[in-house]
């Protein structure tokens, strides 16, 4: 099973790292793709979609700093509801 504490900690990398915003979109869908025949943790794969969306334009993209906060919930196992305020989503 792939954890949201794995994907968590590689994305607060990603951003420490100040990756591309599409390059982590990106990523996200890869390892969507890559992790299709396992099971995600919780709704994890909702996560990895959601994330590869900014891909799609500027109304999408998502700061640096809402990305560390969604990396952190996920470390920490909580549920994540990407269309709140709190993560920089829309509404």
């Amino acid at each position: 099973m792939y954890t949201k504490c794995e994907f968590g900690l590689e994305l607060k990398r990603k951003v420490l790292q100040k990756e591309s915003i599409i390059k982590i979109a990106q990523w996200a869908y890869k390892t969507y793709s890559k992790n299709l025949v396992q099971d995600f943790e919780g709704d994890l794969d909702q996560v990895l979609l959601a994330l590869n969306t900014m891909e799609l334009g500027d109304e999408y993209y998502r700061s640096y700093e809402s990305l560390n906060k969604i990396a952190e919930d996920l470390i920490l196992g909580k549920d994540i509801d990407l269309n709140l305020k709190v993560y920089g989503g829309p509404l």
